[in-house]
């Protein structure tokens, strides 16, 4: 095994698991977590992080929020629950411009 020669200073894992209707577990975060994905990646791209900060769709990260999606930061970052592509967009604005990995 070799470590990955490219390393991101963050990684942001967005949920965008999909449960079926009606499990105990709820609906998961589906549409609304790919929408969230999709503007995280766009606002990365456009800030021109896309080596340093890494947006990842995943699925069930373990908390299925009514609304909004959950995302999860590497580094012990934390979980977030409720995130909307408002705060999807918020979240990225305030993060440090490039850095070298």
């Amino acid at each position: 095994m070799n470590r990955a020669r490219f390393q991101p200073q963050l990684q942001i894992f967005v949920c965008a698991n999909e449960r079926a209707a009606g499990s105990s577990l709820g609906s998961g975060c589906g549409d609304r977590g790919a929408v969230v994905f999709a503007e995280m990646k766009r606002s990365v791209l456009a800030r021109g992080l896309a080596s340093s900060v890494w947006v990842t769709e995943t699925k069930c990260l373990g908390v299925c929020p009514q609304e909004g999606c959950a995302i999860a930061l590497s580094h012990g970052g934390g979980v977030f629950e409720r995130v909307t592509v408002n705060d999807a967009r918020a979240f990225v604005s305030n993060l440090e411009g490039p850095r070298s990995c």
